[in-house]
């Protein structure tokens, strides 16, 4: 247990100490004394958001909510939290150690709502404690079960969905690695425009790399062809670009506001993926018949994309910024069908891997 409760407090403290570090710098650049109080706090809602939950901003009057979850402080918990799993597995009591996390995991955050409500900002408290403690439970389940010996694998079709995820968000990294270098001088304009100063443009910098996980699923999301809302009258897709004001993130100078011409060609992509992840897992010895493998790919491909895109998207701020990123549902219907149907043919057209029958020792 005492295993579990250490590992808990680990996966919420070391992002937390990211972003402190990052908040204190911002704040020592205002050169005032009360600085650490307010950077303590804004850290805590920093860490908070990274995570899904929704807080409320009340500036100069004027309240508004952000709800769009920057997951890169996610990300560090989940990895944090699936070494954690493994660690309880190797324990005497790995059920033990593992609800230890979870409630370690629920204390760290509580002291973290302490911290993050303030006039200025206010946490939703059930999101803030719930929500966390969703995210380390899977991820430590995950390790736990990877780790424990003679785990039984996971269905042919799941196991199916989950390679052609993985294909995507690959493929979606690699075009938002592309994007950056090919629009990097537009990048630089707006965060020069910005004139943040030496240390402000550090932390700038440092938050849009914590934000790069949703970007990602926003590229996947482009990929699947359901396109990125940007905020009332703003949106990119492959189908459709419309442009408006954007967010003040020099990364977004990176958004192709016009698609090319050519930019129905990356369905291919879900396509190809759906069924080369078919084909290596009838190439593993998958013997589920292939309707039945795509369609349990397809609809486990829809729900990790479609809740990845329902945890990036929501409200980033006040007036037309209070929608931005995809539509979840029609990530998850594109994603279904776009993953299902090729693994389906992948299934069909290749044949599982006979082992062949180990000789029989005559001497015994």
């Amino acid at each position: 247990m005492v295993v579990g409760a250490v590992d808990g407090v680990l996966g919420v403290a070391l992002p937390f100490a990211v972003l402190a570090a990052l908040a204190v710098l911002a704040w020592a650049a205002l050169a005032r004394p009360d600085a650490w109080p307010p950077a303590v706090s804004s850290a805590a809602d920093a860490w908070f958001i990274g995570h899904g939950v929704g807080v409320r901003f009340t500036v100069q009057g004027a309240s508004f909510t952000v709800t769009t979850a920057a997951l890169g402080p996610a990300l560090i918990t989940a990895l944090c939290a699936l070494r954690a799993g493994r660690r309880a597995a190797a324990t005497r009591a790995p059920a033990a150690a593992w609800v230890a996390q979870l409630v370690a995991t629920a204390a760290a955050a509580a002291v973290l709502l302490h911290l993050g409500t303030s006039s200025a900002a206010v946490p939703v408290a059930w999101q803030a404690i719930l929500l966390p403690v969703v995210v380390v439970g899977f991820a430590s389940l995950v390790g736990l079960r990877a780790a424990r010996p003679g785990a039984p694998p996971l269905p042919d079709g799941i196991r199916a969905g989950l390679i052609a995820v993985l294909l995507v968000l690959a493929a979606a990294a690699l075009a938002l690695t592309v994007l950056l270098f090919a629009r990097f001088a537009d990048i630089v304009a707006l965060d020069e425009a910005l004139d943040a100063g030496p240390v402000g443009g550090l932390v700038l910098t440092c938050m849009q790399i914590l934000a790069v996980p949703t970007l990602v699923v926003w590229a996947a999301s482009w990929l699947l062809g359901a396109g990125v809302g940007l905020g009332t009258g703003s949106v990119t897709g492959p189908f459709v670009g419309q442009a408006g004001p954007l967010p003040a993130l020099p990364v977004l100078g990176a958004v192709p506001v016009d698609p090319p011409v050519w930019a129905a060609a990356v369905l291919l992509v879900p396509v190809l993926a759906g069924f080369f992840a078919a084909v290596l897992v009838r190439r593993g010895g998958a013997r589920t018949g292939a309707v039945q493998l795509g369609l349990i790919a397809g609809l486990a491909a829809a729900v990790v994309l479609g809740g990845l895109a329902a945890a990036s998207a929501g409200s980033a701020g006040p007036g037309r910024f209070v929608a931005v990123g995809p539509d979840a549902l029609l990530v998850a219907g594109l994603a279904a069908g776009l993953v299902g149907l090729p693994a389906l043919v992948g299934a069909a057209v290749v044949r599982p891997r006979v082992r062949p029958a180990e000789p029989i020792d005559a001497s015994q």
